[in-house]
C-alpha cells in the first residue's frame, strides 16, 4: 500500500476536526431545540445541553462563548439559510405572470413549513431568547434584495417613501407568517403567496 505524504495527511487531519466540529454542532443544534421544547430558555444550562448532545464541555467551549452565543449563533444560521432560500436564482418557469415577486413569497412559506417544528419553537420562546434584533435584520435585508421586485413592479411605487414602504413590508410579513405558524398553517404556500400580493396591490391602489 502507497504511505501518504506530510500533506496528504494533514489535509485528511482537518477534514477529520473540521467534520468533527461540524458534528459537535449539530448535535448542540439538536438539544438546543429538544429543550426548548421542553423547558424555559433561562433553566438551560451549558450542561444541559452537553449532556443532551453527548459532547464534552471543553467541546462547547472550543465554539462557543456561552449558551447565549449558541443561541445567536443558531438563529443566525437558520435565517441564513432562509436568505438563501428565498433569493436563489429564479428559473423562468417559477414566475407567475404579474406578480415578479410570487416565487420569492412563495419560497419564504414553503421554507417555514418545512421547518415548522424549529420555528414554532421560536415562536413560543423567541422573547426569552431575545431575538427580536435577529428577525429585524433578516426582514430588512430581505426587503432589500427584494424590493426591486416588489416595489417595482409598478410605475408610481416610488410615490411612497422606501423607509414607509420597508416598514409596511416587514410588518405585514413578519405579522402574517407569525399568524400561519400559530394557526396551524391553515393555506398553502401557494395561496399564501398569491394573496400576499393581492393585498399588498390592494392597499397600493
Amino acid at each position: 500500500m502507497k504511505k501518504r505524504g506530510r500533506g496528504e495527511r494533514l489535509v485528511a487531519d482537518c477534514y477529520r476536526g473540521d467534520k468533527r466540529a461540524t458534528e459537535s454542532k449539530q448535535q448542540l443544534r439538536k438539544a438546543l431545540f429538544q429543550l426548548l421544547r421542553e423547558k424555559e430558555w433561562g433553566k438551560i444550562s451549558v450542561q444541559d445541553l452537553t449532556k443532551r448532545a453527548g459532547i464534552h464541555r471543553t467541546t462547547f467551549y472550543q465554539h462557543y462563548e456561552d449558551k447565549f452565543d449558541l443561541a445567536q449563533q443558531v438563529m443566525g444560521e437558520m435565517f441564513d439559510v432562509m436568505k438563501e432560500t428565498i433569493f436563489a436564482p429564479v428559473s423562468e418557469g417559477d414566475w407567475k405572470e404579474g406578480h415578479a415577486a410570487y416565487v420569492y413569497i412563495f419560497r419564504f412559506y414553503q421554507h417555514l413549513q418545512e421547518h415548522e417544528e424549529e420555528y414554532q419553537i421560536l415562536l413560543k420562546r423567541g422573547r426569552e431568547l431575545n431575538i427580536r434584533q435577529t428577525v429585524r435584520a433578516f426582514f430588512e435585508e430581505s426587503f432589500s434584495l427584494g424590493v426591486e421586485e416588489v416595489a417595482g413592479s409598478k410605475p408610481d411605487s416610488q410615490l411612497v417613501p422606501i423607509d414607509m414602504q420597508k416598514q409596511f413590508v416587514m410588518s405585514a410579513y413578519a405579522g402574517t407568517a407569525e399568524w400561519w405558524l400559530r394557526a396551524g398553517r391553515p393555506y398553502s404556500p401557494d395561496f399564501m403567496a398569491s394573496s400576499m400580493i393581492q393585498l399588498i396591490e390592494n392597499q397600493s391602489k
